[in-house]
């Protein structure tokens, strides 16, 4: 009789002692596991690519231009292979530039000829030469919208002859000024600069063989 008492106490000590292992396990759902254990949510190791990184202070996110933040279309300033010359040149004038007359200027590249129409060079002695760019800009009817200015001159010429060469690129501008621009033209070139160089001799790579 007494060893059937105690084989019951011992059957219901370990059925209190299962039902205790078995709420504990209960609770323990949902909890975050142990530490060592695996865990998906940590981020990526040092090095990996990281998707949904934030752009630097002051980028904007341009998905697809050059990566994510756009910074491959920034590239870095590249020298210009002849310093001190202008750039942005959209037209060459010299003494043998055919002169446009009365014509209606419809193209960037008529600039430079409408322009030689006015433009009388200086006589150049056997071995001098001169060169200079003026910048401009003009209105939608053609007229002239502030000040013409040389931007670049050859430094080797003469003083005096270089003085007088940039005299007549000047004279050049206002004499053929109103323009006489198509209105295409005259809209999409209104107010921007226009840069036109001009050389006293026909430059050696344009002569013909």
């Amino acid at each position: 009789m007494r060893l059937s008492r105690l084989s019951a106490l011992t059957l219901l000590l370990v059925s209190c002692a299962s039902g205790t292992a078995l709420a504990q396990d209960t609770r323990d759902l949902g909890l975050p596991p142990a530490s060592g254990f695996q865990n998906p949510v940590l981020p990526p190791p040092s090095g990996s690519q990281n998707p949904v990184l934030p752009p630097q202070s002051g980028q904007r996110y341009m998905p697809g231009i050059a990566g994510p933040f756009g910074e491959g279309a920034r590239r870095p300033a590249v020298p210009s292979p002849t310093p001190g010359v202008d750039r942005g040149v959209i037209g060459t004038v010299n003494p043998e530039t055919i002169g446009l007359g009365e014509e209606t200027v419809d193209r960037l590249d008529q600039i430079g000829p409408a322009l030689r129409r006015c433009w009388k060079p200086p006589a150049l002695q056997a071995g001098d030469s001169a060169s200079a760019s003026v910048r401009f800009s003009l209105r939608r009817d053609g007229t002239l919208f502030g000040q013409p200015r040389v931007t670049w001159e050859m430094r080797r010429s003469p003083p005096g002859l270089r003085e007088r060469f940039t005299d007549t690129l000047m004279r050049a501008v206002r004499d053929c000024t109103p323009m006489r621009l198509s209105p295409g033209l005259g809209g999409s070139i209104a107010g921007r600069p226009i840069t036109i160089r001009f050389f006293g001799r026909v430059p050696t790579n344009e002569r013909s063989v």
